[in-house]
Parts: structure tokens; C-alpha cells; sequence
């Protein structure tokens, strides 16, 4: 398997600013508050954007591979749910930020 890379799914928010599209060069949306770039939330899954597999989403992958995507403890611990979400945020103002955590150990 080669070095994935995914197309980023760009969220406009209230409070987005502009250093995504400077500093990183995405899509400059009005106000860009999130790249999201590894999810497999429901109606926001990645999709590759580079090599053979292009076109194809992270669940399509998962489906296809399996623990040799995943690796055997997080396929067999969530299977198809891919478990985290990659993302940058980038807020032109102070957010009030709720902070939850949850400890896996796999």
C-alpha cells in the first residue's frame, strides 16, 4: 500500500478565517473553520485523491482491506468504524471550547 492522501472536506463556519487556504493552500471558502482531513463520519468520508486508488472512499478501503488498512486490534476492536477524525480549525476569534476525552487503549 502506498502513501494515502485525501481529498479535504472544508467546512464553512462563523468563525473561520483564512489561514487554511494561506498556509496550506486549500479551497479558500468564505470563512473556512475546519479541513477535515481523514474522516469517516457518516456523509463526510474521505476519498483518495492520489495513485490507484484514487477516487475510492475510506470505508470503500476498510471494506476492502480490512486489518491490513487498520492494523488487527482497531479492526477488531471497531471494525468498519473508522475511529478518529483528522481535522485543522482555524478560528479568527476566541471559541469557547468544550474538551471531551476518551481513552482508548488498544
Amino acid at each position: 500500500m502506498y502513501p494515502l492522501k485525501f481529498e479535504p472536506i472544508l467546512k464553512e463556519k462563523v468563525w473561520g478565517g483564512d489561514k487554511l487556504s494561506q498556509s496550506f493552500g486549500k479551497q479558500d471558502l468564505n470563512k473556512t473553520g475546519e479541513s477535515w482531513e481523514i474522516s469517516c463520519v457518516q456523509g463526510n468520508v474521505s476519498i483518495v485523491a492520489n495513485g490507484n486508488l484514487k477516487g475510492k472512499s475510506l470505508l470503500n478501503l476498510i471494506e476492502e482491506y480490512d486489518a491490513r488498512l487498520l492494523g488487527n486490534r482497531v479492526y477488531k476492536t471497531f471494525g468498519y468504524n473508522f475511529p478518529l477524525l483528522f481535522k485543522f480549525i482555524d478560528a479568527k476569534e476566541d471559541l469557547s471550547v468544550p474538551v471531551s476525552y476518551t481513552h482508548l487503549t488498544l
